[in-house]
């Protein structure tokens, strides 16, 4: 975490190796990993932990990233042996016979971002205008980022553009993600 923040954190798998990808796209940021990008915020003091770093490096912007390479979505489509770890039943969950890497990976991401946005994760941080959650599917080989956009965010992010808490940026994204609807 010696990266200069610019009040973003991106939330990525350790194995994807995106750190550098993301850098190049955003620039420097804080992150935060897991396998698979798959984050288990049901221990209290692991959440408690992560929110007062939100809080000390003045976060605003979450970025849940999926790359559609993961080892683990790779897994899960090949039906490949397990190696054990809690984000392979999760996926295992979402998983149909027609799903593609692509398709699994925004499925995952989109479960997570409605997880992250329960009250008891991040969700009075967003309806407060505090934080703003964004997904990314990527494919950092073929230097590919694409917005995956969830109506039940951008419903939960709009009252914060209305109120006036989230700063110019931010109320012309989430302004317009909500025209796009």
């Amino acid at each position: 975490m010696n990266a200069k923040s610019q009040n973003q954190l991106f939330l990525v798998c350790p194995f994807c190796h995106m750190e550098k990808f993301i850098i190049k796209h955003f620039g420097d940021g804080l992150f935060l990993t897991a396998p698979a990008s798959v984050f288990f915020f049901d221990d209290d003091i692991y959440l408690k932990a992560v929110k007062k770093t939100i809080q000390r490096e003045k976060i605003t912007d979450i970025y849940l990233v999926g790359d559609v390479s993961c080892r683990f979505i790779h897994y899960a489509l090949h039906n490949e042996s397990n190696t054990g770890l809690r984000c392979e039943s999760e996926i295992k969950e979402l998983f149909s016979k027609t799903d593609t890497a692509f398709s699994l990976t925004e499925k995952l991401l989109k479960k997570q971002l409605y997880e992250m946005s329960c009250q008891s994760i991040f969700g009075k941080e967003i309806e407060a205008g505090q934080i703003r959650l964004h997904a990314l599917l990527t494919s950092r080989h073929d230097d590919f980022i694409a917005p995956i956009n969830c109506e039940f965010l951008q419903r939960m992010q709009l009252p914060a553009t209305i109120t006036g808490n989230l700063d110019q940026i931010g109320r012309r994204s989430v302004l317009s993600y909500a025209e796009s609807i």
